[in-house]
């Protein structure tokens, strides 16, 4: 059958992909929050016209550009000036990784067009939020997943934030695109549709404001453990260098220093961040694990520290994490790693290279920082200081339903990163700002210890109760309550919101049945 379409401009592609780049303003650290319902709701606008399939998939890939241009860019400086990439080969890298993720946008476009003769309200209301919780769910496991932008995370300071224990942040997205849809439909519907996008933005603010005050989880028991976590500020470029590894070690040693740290000794957990050790543990089981342990053993401290495991069986590495104290044995880890944990989720083209012998030419290109580590397949929880403690290692918590393995019988989450590699960018503050998500979210404290900054203590309700400077060698101390009880969400995880956008897209094909061209 025939029909007319609208046909997109060359301003329409370029509005899309200043909106797209413009959506970094909603996170951290600049924190705009409106523009996390503006710039859904001018891509909503343009999806608006009756155009192609193919016109639908270009402008959804033209805003993907956009949006991780604007707000992931920060890869640059990795490959650049730690990675060892010239400048003009880092900016392409840089553009083809953007070009890439951005297609995840395309599921947007493509399956928008299906829906091209629905109402507009019917789009806004039930389409196209549906449809963007679903491409960022996509997005967050396709190809390994990069769940970075995710538009709920930008909700943790608002009533909103009170769904996240219930739907995860994939719920929080779902109610901004909703309420993205219901600016435009306020500004575009008639006054019945305007009352109803208005009723529709109050109640839904009013039930999270109301979800804040339910306390999910319990502490366990009246007495918070003390805690310190090390921000030795190691210089990333010589980081890796070994002729600086006495010097980079002592960094950390200092901070344990009695005199100058002495909360530190009286801490029940003290926390290097990740590859605090830049070499395998058992090179360093004499002159610092052992002694390290004979430390936190005569000051009755447990001590997670990051570093290598490399499991001699099987002769793989692990990006890692060691507990020493009273109830670890250190050199028994070693063979049994029964107090260690590895990082589970890799960074494809730095922690690993895919297709290793077809891509191996890139070692040539850029450095990368470890030689191609192996995923973890044990625990995901160590005792430390008493509690059960569900680690990660660097971005892992970015992935929500992947921290909730563990839970609930885990009291707390600890979080080790090197965001070093991004020193100087937005990265570290965006981080940040998802661990803070992911505490909320299990309604556990959230312990983050960083080479460099942002290195935090994050409560249950995912507010940062301590925190220090970027860019110092400092220690970070403070409170934390282990917290016993489960969140809605730690016991569902996707399997609440994922079904329901399904039905929600698929409630405008059964009332419009038979009126499809």
């Amino acid at each position: 059958m025939l029909s007319f379409r609208d046909s997109l401009s060359k301003l329409d592609y370029l509005l899309a992909l200043l909106a797209g780049a413009l959506l970094v303003l909603a996170f951290a650290p600049f924190e705009w929050r409106p523009f996390a319902w503006l710039v859904p709701a001018v891509f909503f606008w343009l999806n608006l016209k009756s155009i192609s399939r193919k016109q639908r998939l270009k402008l959804a890939w033209v805003f993907g550009i956009g949006m991780f241009a604007g707000g992931a860019h920060w890869v640059y400086v990795s490959i650049h000036f730690f990675g060892g990439a010239n400048s003009l080969i880092a900016a392409l890298m840089v553009l083809l990784f953007v070009m890439l993720v951005a297609l995840c946008l395309m599921l947007f476009g493509w399956l928008a067009s299906y829906f091209d003769h629905l109402s507009v309200s019917m789009k806004l209301l039930l389409v196209f939020p549906a449809l963007w919780t679903l491409t960022e769910w996509f997005r967050g496991w396709f190809l390994t997943g990069f769940p970075w932008l995710q538009l709920g995370t930008t909700q943790i300071d608002t009533w909103l934030a009170g769904y996240a224990p219930v739907t995860g942040v994939l719920g929080l997205s779902w109610l901004v695109a909703l309420g993205a849809g219901c600016l435009l439909l306020a500004l575009l519907g008639s006054l019945k549709e305007r009352i109803a996008a208005g009723a529709i933005v109050l109640v839904t603010t009013l039930g999270g404001l109301g979800l804040m005050q339910i306390n999910w989880t319990q502490p366990v028991s009246d007495k918070p453990l003390y805690v310190s976590m090390l921000q030795g500020n190691v210089d990333q470029l010589l980081k890796w260098d070994k002729a600086y590894r006495t010097e980079n070690v002592q960094a950390y040693l200092d901070l344990m220093d009695y005199d100058r740290f002495p909360a530190v000794e009286h801490s029940h957990l003290v926390i290097w961040p990740e590859t605090a050790l830049s070499d395998f543990f058992h090179f360093s089981m004499e002159d610092v694990v052992l002694p390290l342990q004979d430390w936190a053993r005569e000051s009755k401290t447990d001590v997670l520290i990051g570093g290598f495991y490399f499991d001699r069986e099987k002769d793989h590495v692990y990006n890692a994490v060691m507990a020493l104290g009273e109830g670890h044995d250190a050199e028994q880890s070693l063979h049994t790693a029964q107090s260690v944990y590895g990082k589970q989720h890799l960074v494809p083209f730095s922690e690993y290279i895919p297709f290793l012998k077809y891509l191996d030419f890139l070692k040539n290109i850029i450095r990368l920082p470890y030689d191609n580590v192996t995923a973890w397949e044990g625990t995901n929880t160590l005792t430390v200081a008493g509690q059960p403690v569900r680690v990660s290692v660097c971005y892992e918590d970015a992935y929500a339903e992947e921290m909730i393995a563990g839970l609930p019988e885990a009291t707390m989450l600890v979080n080790v990163s090197n965001d070093g590699w991004f020193t100087g960018s937005i990265e570290p503050q965006q981080h940040a700002e998802i661990a803070r998500m992911r505490a909320l979210e299990t309604g556990r404290y959230l312990l983050r210890a960083t080479n460099n900054g942002v290195s935090a203590i994050i409560n249950e309700k995912g507010k940062v109760t301590v925190t220090g400077p970027q860019y110092e060698a400092t220690v970070i101390t403070g409170e934390a309550m282990p917290m016993s009880g489960a969140t809605p969400y730690v016991r569902v995880g996707n399997w609440l919101v994922i079904p329901l956008m399904f039905v929600l897209a698929g409630i405008p094909l059964v009332l419009m049945r038979g009126k499809f061209y």
